[in-house]
């Protein structure tokens, strides 16, 4: 095996996924950026989960809204349900790992907010609890999905809005995650800088 060759095909693969996602979904990626533009415009906030990679992706996001993502600006309200060890750890330990994120939702999620939902399977209990628990309570949900979108894609069926990366592979699924996270922090700032419209 030749080891460059893997590398480019690496590269190759992944900007093919990157192409088919913006094709597949281009349109409901703005329509995400619009749905966080207006919850902050509304002084709501953004909650996001997810687990392994997508915990790293959740607290990613959260800290380009927060502080910035390419440009100065006023700081936006989001929170990154997987950073808190001690209450991750309590929920796990006291109740179990399902509820991790739902108590989170339920302690800090109020009506008018959004939750975002990161997740490349779609098959994760405590991200589908979180969301179940968010539309229970009127806070909206986005999720970043792959596959074919799993349990959590009928949960939010005409309930939320699913921007499900078109590809069956995990690493595939994560970079289009990373790409789509880019493009509604640059919107969001756009939209906040007030040069676009959301």
């Amino acid at each position: 095996m030749d080891p460059e060759h893997l590398v480019r095909n690496h590269f190759s693969v992944s900007t093919q996924t990157a192409t088919a996602t913006v094709e597949a979904i281009g349109d409901r990626i703005a329509q995400a950026a619009a749905r966080a533009a207006q919850t902050l415009d509304n002084d709501g906030k953004i909650l996001i989960c997810g687990n392994g990679g997508s915990a790293s992706d959740a607290q990613h996001f959260a800290a380009e809204l927060v502080c910035r993502y390419e440009r100065d600006r006023k700081a936006l309200g989001a929170i990154a349900l997987t950073a808190d060890t001690a209450v991750l750890t309590a929920a796990g330990n006291d109740y179990d790992f399902s509820k991790i994120f739902s108590r989170q939702v339920q302690a800090l999620g109020r009506s008018g907010d959004l939750l975002v939902a990161i997740t490349t399977s779609g098959q994760s209990d405590n991200v589908s609890l979180a969301v179940e628990t968010a539309l229970e309570m009127g806070v909206q949900v986005v999720a970043l999905t792959g596959k074919d979108g799993g349990k959590l894609a009928p949960l939010i069926a005409n309930k939320g809005l699913e921007l499900r990366v078109p590809s069956a592979v995990t690493a595939r699924i994560q970079e289009a995650h990373a790409i789509i996270i880019h493009c509604i922090c640059d919107l969001v700032e756009l939209h906040t800088a007030g040069k676009l419209m959301l």
